[in-house]
């Protein structure tokens, strides 16, 4: 025996899915913002140790070798700071991209970075 329900229900499942679009395409954006965050901070403290390196052994440019450290989407909306001193340090400036541009401008982020100069060459080369 059957038992008969009240009213019609066919085609809930499609509306409750609808009403949670929003909702899953919000979370989807809102975790590659995440993960563009993540990956610009991590680019930041590679190109802060990469120019860092370059001017501690006084062999090139500290931007460029910052610029060559990161892939190309973090190098240009990167800046590099050279300080002096007996142990100059490097500080890099980037700005995480938004997902959607024009928005609001992203917030930026700043890691430095030194090495001692090198003094001589080492005892195993």
């Amino acid at each position: 025996m059957r038992l008969k329900r009240g009213g019609n229900e066919q085609g809930q499942v499609a509306i409750e899915l609808l009403g949670a679009i929003p909702y899953l395409a919000l979370a989807l954006i809102a975790s590659l913002q995440m993960i563009f965050a993540v990956a610009t901070v991590q680019a930041t403290s590679t190109a802060a140790r990469a120019a860092a390196r370059t001017v501690s052994q006084g062999d090139g440019d500290p931007t460029v070798s910052a610029q060559r450290a990161v892939p190309s989407w973090v190098a240009s909306r990167m800046t590099v700071d050279v300080g002096s001193g007996p142990r100059p340090e490097v500080t890099v400036h980037a700005s995480i991209p938004i997902i959607f541009p024009g928005l609001i401008d992203g917030p930026r982020v700043t890691r430095t970075a030194w090495f001692d100069p090198e003094q001589g060459t080492s005892s195993w080369g």
